[in-house]
């Protein structure tokens, strides 16, 4: 609470929109998202819901829509332009069903990063999920059909190899099970990076080039090997590793809140500077 009162008087007082004045000018930055409900639960813990819902995610849209030009992957890697660049991690089904329709109104690009297990069975859940749901003692089976569409359940096939062929949309990897990459053995290494790659071109006929590193875990060697495996550029989260490689570390900025004060303080230059080439 004391650290969003200190936001709020920051940007009533200007200072995040005079910074993003002096730091913005040719820059791009990479927000970072993950799902997006229909609506929030009284009845399910907060940490394991989607971050924002649809209103809140729309809010958000709208703002960068005044304040930004959104960009393109490519953009991105081969342009000159300024902007930001929309990325959702994990591959799930609400970014189809709740996400898809304000991008299309907004014309805002967008780069979803695609955990395969949950898309070639959607109710395969993700580790991760399973485990919060067993650590607030939560069975599955409990759970409304809605809820679990709406907040857990992957990106079908169908659905990939239909939207690979929607003008604002870009498929990248992002493993097959969202491991801790640095924890996987090398065989299990080579699965995750390569076999998602591989499943994704499959389905959508087109070459997938970009990667996002789950919970943004990675070391020299994996940075080494997804190069080797063809991928031209992969994403890490706010506090990215700096190895000298840009290109396949790149920062991203979590978005997590709506708030006109949050989103000017995180896009300010202040909190991370905004990238002029990669």
């Amino acid at each position: 609470m004391k650290n969003r009162l200190i936001l709020q008087l920051l940007y009533k007082s200007g200072l995040f929109k005079l910074f993003k004045n002096l730091f913005y000018k040719k820059g791009k930055f990479v927000l970072m998202f993950h799902g997006v409900s229909r609506n929030k639960s009284s009845n399910i813990p907060k940490d394991i819901q989607p971050h924002l819902d649809i209103l809140q995610f729309e809010n958000i849209v709208y703002w960068l829509s005044n304040e930004f030009i959104f960009l393109k992957p490519n953009d991105l890697m081969n342009s000159e332009k300024s902007g930001v660049l929309l990325t959702f991690d994990d591959g799930f089904n609400n970014n189809v069903s709740n996400v898809l329709p304000v991008l299309e109104k907004y014309n805002a690009p967008a780069l979803l990063f695609v955990a395969t297990q949950h898309c070639i069975n959607p109710n395969n859940w993700l580790n991760f999920i399973n485990d919060k749901l067993k650590h607030y003692e939560i069975d599955k089976a409990s759970l409304k059909a809605k809820v679990k569409s709406d907040y857990y359940d992957g990106i079908s096939e169908r659905k990939i190899k239909s939207l690979s062929k929607h003008n604002l949309i870009t498929f990248g990897s992002h493993t097959v099970t969202h491991p801790v990459l640095s924890k996987c053995s090398q065989k299990e290494l080579y699965f995750e990076l390569s076999e998602s790659k591989l499943y994704l071109e499959n389905v959508t006929k087109k070459s997938i080039e970009y990667f996002a590193y789950p919970f943004g875990d990675y070391n020299r060697h994996i940075l080494k090997l997804v190069e080797e495996l063809g991928y031209k550029a992969c994403f890490g989260i706010d506090k990215t590793k700096r190895l000298k490689r840009l290109k396949y570390e790149i920062p991203r900025i979590g978005i997590y809140d709506d708030g006109e004060y949050y989103l000017s303080a995180k896009l300010s230059g202040l909190y991370s500077t905004p990238l002029k080439t990669i």
